[in-house]
């Protein structure tokens, strides 16, 4: 198997978001990675404004995340 690189991890994070609310375990989960690992993928998107935190762990896309999944 491949090894993916940050731009194919952020967009699959940022395509789990779209389908509905996420949260921090289950978009680990859905990557195969640890929480560690998601959370700091995670507070990137949001702290560039690709994704927001709606609830407590729970994330949702942004219009700044769609464009980026559309490359």
């Amino acid at each position: 198997m491949a090894r993916r690189d940050k731009l194919d991890i952020i967009k699959e994070m940022l395509i789990l978001c779209q389908k509905g609310d996420f949260k921090k375990t289950k978009i680990a989960n859905s990557l195969n990675w640890n929480f560690q690992k998601a959370s700091k993928y995670l507070d990137w998107l949001v702290v560039h404004g690709m994704a927001q935190e709606v609830e407590m762990g729970a994330y949702k896309i942004t219009d700044a995340g769609d464009a980026l999944c559309q490359i």
